[in-house]
């Protein structure tokens, strides 16, 4: 190799080189942000509009359809989901994997803009958001108060404290919940409406005139010219109270004559309580180019002043902060690579017997990954745990080349070759295979970066960072270690010394004549050794198809439980939070004091941005559980879920789900939809399937969209009547409408602030259907014109693709989740379904789409690494012999995962893909210096393959040891989302040991038979 010769001749500048690329690294790392995953483009878009007072049904009449009409016409839509729900619309449009979102954005817009018209007055514009990590909040902060009172403390943080926290840079949104707002109550009484001959229009039309000052043009006084404006706002209670709005024959009607006006305040819709004490809480969510970290950072540092100007009359807590987790996993995969780095060196030390010499050899590690800091700044690659297991994965791949090298280079030394011809002499004869080896590694991760679907844009990190690295490390490999070997001195294996140093020696030339030994035995039986290398292949394939469990992603122990709880449809909400209380009460018996750090319970109508994903109703609820870290705790989340389900189950009256958090968990593990037009009908259908889900082992948290029914009371007018008065259908309801929910009709200022006016019935009529049915129209109660029928509606209406369905889905629990998706495709399939189309879907879709384009990622990995292989040999033999190192490395992935209880997930999956460039290193150096022997001293192929692995068996050794103990740190799972990467490295460790010493017998084996074909002269 040219490299390793320049750099021995021109000491000084490849080393000012090596400082300048060190320098870079560290600016690049420096300026790096931190998170918890990539910048992820998810191809969903969410539209949300509201409908105030209206049911589901009139919701997906009047706004859905309509809306989900627009969103079909918008190009590269795929699938179209929608929710309907009392007063509210959520339709949800996925786009196929690598779409232009900000475009489609743009598109789905204009195709909104089309049917504006055929959405009711009342109803809100339709909302887009382009679904990303930043719809998750990043902080939940609690306030409480024993100065202030409840409407007080709102006031301030309204006033005050949400202004401050939303000015900081990288917050989207702050919404406050809790507390009770300033309100001009109007409380209008019907018999004195029907008394005096106004309608509730006139009131309301009255009030929502009087708006801002009117301006009236100039006028001169006296040469001057001035402005003059006519102040027609409210100023006071007592100028609402005076307003007329109407007349009653020839008596004018003011608004006191019919209508109790206060300063009140809004009605508690909500509740919300931090360790069983009331508060109100602040949702932080960030902007979707924001860092996490970052955001966070600042939060907390305005919170601490916040603390300081407020704390003698009130207290702040922080709840949740994301940033806590993101750097607890950042600094356990930093920790662990630290820990790889210190296991790769004792291993170089084992084998070297040399402090120089591991030394030499050890620096590759650090300095590439700090070089690839830099790369990572370059490309855009923040620093969060893809990518950081990326290196932690590398560093035992990073010495590979330089072992070799210096490996090589030592034994020119020992042959009595000075320092600098023997540097690059030892650097030039293994410079081909070690960049056909790395290649091949670098070959692996090509597909990975054309792979669709969320597991694609995860691993893109990984895949750069491990990249960028490898290359690093074979540029110090050709360059540096020649460069520091060539005036070493102390680095010649008959130079070591010691007791130590004396029995390594012995054990590693016993074990060179033990390899001897045995690979001459194995080289009589070759056909023997095949053919049990072929059955242990088969046995492997067929475990994977009836006996290694499969899962999707493994869950991160984020250390929070969150949760939604329901109750009976129509519940009030003294009675939820009276429940919700007790279910607290009774996680804090089963959750160890020591291990606990908040409960937050919130229920009612949400507010704000938070509402699209919380409770959103008198009868709802949402929990969170925030526990100490892991490496703290005495039991795992699982197995407090486990413990909390238990006691759930005799709370009467309650239905709950546990949510799942993160990128890795964007659906229900098993989702299951049924689709008809008849309610009724999936509402049947769907309990039967629920049924049979719970029968089933593994599940847990079955819960179907059809379960939770409403009472629903309907005005029924008679045609008759409104024909003989002239009454109005919409004009009657309107005035039910604007009298029951009440109508925002104007405001009043106060100290600079805009308080609304609401006007309303008396909360009398608005609270049994006996009295809503007195309520007048044109002079009438409600029950002259018509009757009033109670029923039954559903709580929400779901439609997939303009088709309406029913959703039944649930979790998988202490089973993996590959198992319990066999048992409910085959326990639904064995279902009467009345004859409904169903499907079965979720993260079990997502699983076997993932699982598909992994599968052919490895088979194109192992194409293309053949490829690589082919144009370094230049030959096409070598490389087929080689390539069958991958399978034998699968032999190893089976027993690995059965014999630790990993389940094969997408993380397995990718440590399998990344094995196929890994395991085939070792056959390269095998079989390169196979050659070279046949070539120059003329052996023939048995003895040629004998020696090569005879002196390559330390190298190997090394090589393939360095990656396996460097990853074993990330192979226990410890520390915070350990679990995630864990399968990962146990795939690698278990498959490279088994592939190495595969290596060492089967594949001089094939050579022997195989290569006899190519001829030396």
């Amino acid at each position: 190799m040219l490299l390793s010769s320049v750099s021995v001749r021109r000491r000084i500048t490849f080393i000012m080189v090596f400082i300048a690329l060190f320098g870079i690294g560290i600016f690049g790392l420096s300026q790096l942000g931190v998170d918890l995953y990539p910048n992820l483009v998810m191809p969903q878009m969410m539209i949300f509009s509201q409908l105030y007072g209206a049911g589901p049904e009139e919701v997906e009449n009047l706004v859905t359809e309509y809306i989900e009409k627009a969103a079909a016409s918008t190009k590269g839509v795929k699938k179209i989901t929608s929710v309907s729900s009392p007063g509210m619309c959520i339709v949800t449009a996925e786009f196929n994997w690598g779409t232009d979102m900000n475009q489609a954005e743009t598109d789905m817009r204009r195709s909104l803009d089309r049917y504006d018209n055929y959405l009711p007055d009342d109803a809100t514009e339709p909302m887009v958001l382009l679904l990303d990590a930043s719809m998750q909040p990043v902080m939940l902060v609690t306030f409480t108060s024993d100065v202030l009172n409840s409407f007080d403390l709102r006031t301030m943080l309204s006033d005050e404290i949400e202004p401050r926290l939303n000015r900081l840079d990288g917050v989207g949104s702050v919404d406050i919940q809790g507390g009770l707002q300033r309100q001009i109550n109007v409380n209008v009484d019907p018999d004195r409406m029907i008394r005096n001959g106004i309608g509730i229009a006139q009131i309301t039309g009255a009030i929502a005139g009087v708006r801002n000052d009117e301006p009236a043009g100039n006028i001169d006084i006296g040469g001057m010219n001035a402005s003059l404006k006519i102040g027609c706002a409210f100023d006071s209670l007592a100028d609402i109270r005076q307003l007329v709005i109407g007349a009653n024959g020839m008596e004018p009607v003011l608004l006191e004559h019919v209508a109790e006006i206060e300063d009140g305040r809004t009605d508690v819709r909500s509740f919300s309580r931090v360790n069983g004490n009331d508060a109100m809480v602040a949702i932080v969510f960030r902007r979707s180019d924001a860092n996490t970290v970052n955001v966070c950072g600042g939060l907390a540092n305005e919170l601490n002043d916040i603390t300081e100007e407020y704390g003698s009359v009130m207290d702040v807590e922080v709840v949740f902060s994301h940033a806590d987790f993101i750097n607890q996993s950042v600094g356990n995969l930093a920790t662990t690579g630290v820990q790889a780095i210190f296991v790769a060196f004792i291993v170089l030390l084992i084998f070297l017997q040399s402090w120089k010499s591991s030394f030499v050899v050890a620096i590759s590690m650090p300095l590439s990954i700090i070089v690839t800091f830099a790369a990572m700044y370059f490309f855009s690659v923040n620093i969060n745990i893809i990518s950081l297991a990326g290196l932690a994965l590398a560093v035992g791949m990073l010495v590979d080349n330089s072992i070799v090298v210096l490996e090589n280079i030592v034994r020119h030394r020992d042959e009595g070759e000075d320092g600098d011809k023997a540097a690059v002499d030892g650097a030039e004869e293994v410079g081909m295979a070690i960049t056909a080896s790395t290649l091949t590694t670098l070959a692996v991760f090509i597909p990975i970066l054309f792979v669709p679907g969320l597991s694609g844009q995860l691993f893109r990190d990984m895949s750069l960072t491990i990249s960028f690295s490898l290359l690093v490390s074979l540029f110090v490999a050709l360059s540096l270690i020649p460069l520091l070997t060539s005036r070493m001195k102390g680095i010649s294996n008959v130079s070591q010394k010691g007791k130590v140093a004396e029995r390594l020696t012995k054990f590693f030339d016993d074990l060179e004549k033990w390899y001897e030994k045995w690979i001459a035995r194995v080289l009589r039986h070759r056909k023997l050794t095949l053919f049990a290398a072929v059955v242990l292949l088969g046995i492997s394939i067929t475990l994977v198809a009836t006996v290694v469990p499969l899962s999707f992603f493994s869950e991160s122990d984020e250390g929070y439980i969150s949760g939604n709880f329901y109750l009976s449809p129509g519940t009030e909400l003294a009675q939820t939070d009276s429940v919700m209380a007790l279910v607290e009460e009774g996680i804090r018996e089963i959750i160890d004091e020591d291990d606990l750090r908040q409960i937050w319970v919130t229920g009612g109508t949400g507010e704000g941005f938070s509402a699209l994903f919380g409770a959103n109703s008198s009868n709802e609820a949402d929990l969170l559980i925030t526990l100490v870290p892991r490496s703290e705790r005495s039991r795992s989340i699982e197995e407090y879920k486990d413990s909390i389900r238990v006691f759930l189950e005799d709370v009467p009256d309650l239905e709950y789900s546990f949510t799942q958090g993160g990128a890795m968990s964007q659906t229900a593990p098993v989702l299951i939809r049924v689709y008809d037009e008849n309610l009724d009908t999936l509402r049947a259908v769907s309990e039967r399937v629920s049924d049979v889900l719970n029968d089933i082992e593994g599940t847990a948290d079955v819960t179907t969209s059809m379960e939770q029914q409403r009472v629903e009371y309907i005005f029924e007018p008679d045609p008759s009547i409104l024909a003989v008065r002239g009454g109005i259908r919409s004009m009657l309801g309107m005035s039910i409408a604007d009298g029951v929910m009440g109508t925002q009709a104007g405001f009043i200022r106060r100290d600079g602030d805009e308080i609304p006016i609401v006007v309303r019935y008396g909360e009398n009529y608005r609270s049994t259907p006996e009295n809503f049915a007195s309520i007048p129209f044109m002079g009438s109660q409600l029950t002259s014109w018509g009757n009033v029928v109670e029923g039954l509606t559903p709580e929400t209406i779901i439609r997939m693709n303009q088709t309406r369905c029913a959703t039944i889905t649930c979790k998988n629990s202490n089973r993996a989740l590959g198992d319990v998706a066999s048992d409910v495709e085959a326990a639904i399939d064995a279902m009467d379904m009345s004859g409904l189309r169903y499907e079965v879907t979720g993260q079990i879709e997502d699983q076997k789409e993932t699982f598909l384009y992994l599968g052919l990622a490895i088979l194109v990995a192992a194409i293309l690494v053949y490829m690589v292989m082919a144009s370094q040999f230049e030959s096409l033999l070598e490389p087929f012999i080689i390539i069958f190192t991958v399978p034998m490395a699968f032999i190893g992935v089976v027993f690995t995962l059965l014999l630790t209880g990993t389940t094969l997930s997408v993380t397995a999956m990718i440590g399998t893909l990344m094995l196929a460039g890994i395991v085939v290193n070792n056959g390269i150096v095998l079989i390169d210096f196979a050659n070279k022997l046949r070539k120059k001293e003329k052996l023939d192929v048995v003895q040629a393959v004998a020696k090569a692995g005879s002196i390559r068996l330390r190298p190997i050794l090394m090589t393939a040891l360095t990656t396996i103990f460097a990853m074993l740190p990330l192979s226990l799972g410890l520390g915070q989302s350990g679990e995630t990467w864990a399968p990962m490295a146990r795939v690698v460790m278990g498959g490279l040991a088994v592939g190495t010493f595969l290596t060492l017998f089967v594949l001089p084996c094939l050579y022997t038979i195989l290569g006899k074909m190519k001829k030396y002269e």
